[in-house]
């Protein structure tokens, strides 16, 4: 009996030795621990990042030239609307997680440490189209429709992020908490012309009072909105598959400083706009390590 007690304890022994002797670098399973010179392309779901766009108008300033230069909505009518409405980042009640913000890259520097960036783009071109009057009969009716003016647009949305992940030490093989440093630059740009209208403005029976509509719409009216921000990051990522993960990530803390301007007919005006967010712009990742 004492010499199977020996035994068993020789045995337990030994293995504590053998787990003891293990290096702890990182706790869990290597095949699903990230390794120094690995890269990995992550898609990005959830939050929207970019500056509310959908219906850019908001910052174009009015098409008459002589109306007063500010954000929609005002509280008087001489008072702007305010920045913190329509410069918001996303939307605190719209977290859909089919909403694709963009693709991740990845670059381990150590088995712990990687850097990270992302760049998206969306640009759009609406090219102008004139007036065109119609055609009248001998009698005055209409013989040929006329073809209505189109502006001229021009958009551009765009998103770049750096930053940086530190990987932590736990005990299970397929999880892998981090924490990092992230920071960014987005803009947000329109700019419109305008065609030839065919509208006049006036006494249509007396042609000396007439004030063609070239006279008193602005020509060329633009807008645009930019933001540095500044963010802790921390988040989970569980691994399903050597090579295949997913995580679940929050920044427990953001600052963003954001700029509006409006131009037109050689007028300007801006605001700006100091945003702090705790625990906010929460985002889910499938990523793909290689």
């Amino acid at each position: 009996m004492i010499k199977k007690l020996s035994i068993f304890l020789v045995a337990v022994l030994a293995v504590a030795s053998s787990i003891t002797a293990q290096p702890i670098e990182r706790s869990g399973s290597a095949q699903f621990a990230p390794r120094k010179g690995q890269w990995q392309v992550n898609l990005v779901l959830g939050r929207g990042l970019f500056f509310p766009v959908e219906n850019s108008n908001y910052l174009l300033p009015p098409v008459i030239s002589s109306e007063d230069i500010g954000l929609p909505d005002g509280e008087t009518p001489n008072g702007s609307g305010s920045p913190a409405v329509w410069f918001r980042i996303g939307s605190l009640n719209n977290n859909s997680i089919t909403n694709m913000v963009g693709f991740q890259g990845k670059y381990f520097l150590t088995n712990r440490i990687e850097i990270n960036g992302m760049f998206t783009m969306d640009i759009g071109v609406q090219p102008q189209q004139h007036y065109l009057d119609g055609v009248d009969d001998m009698y005055g009716n209409p013989y040929l429709a006329g073809s209505k003016y189109v502006t001229g647009r021009l958009t551009n949305d765009w998103l770049a992020t750096l930053g940086s992940n530190y990987y932590l030490n736990n005990c299970n093989g397929r999880i892998f908490p981090y924490v990092g440093l992230l920071g960014g630059f987005q803009h947000a740009r329109i700019q419109t012309t305008m065609p030839y209208t065919g509208e006049i403005f006036g006494d249509h029976g007396n042609v000396h009072d007439n004030v063609w509509a070239e006279e008193i719409y602005a020509f060329a009216r633009a807008g645009e909105v930019f933001g540095i921000t500044g963010a802790l990051t921390a988040g989970i990522e569980y691994n399903l598959l050597p090579g295949l993960n997913i995580a679940f990530e929050v920044r427990p803390f953001s600052y963003m400083y954001t700029i509006g301007k409006m131009y037109s007919e050689g007028l300007s005006w801006n605001a700006n706009l100091h945003s702090f967010k705790f625990f906010a712009l929460p985002q889910f990742k499938v990523g793909f390590r290689f």
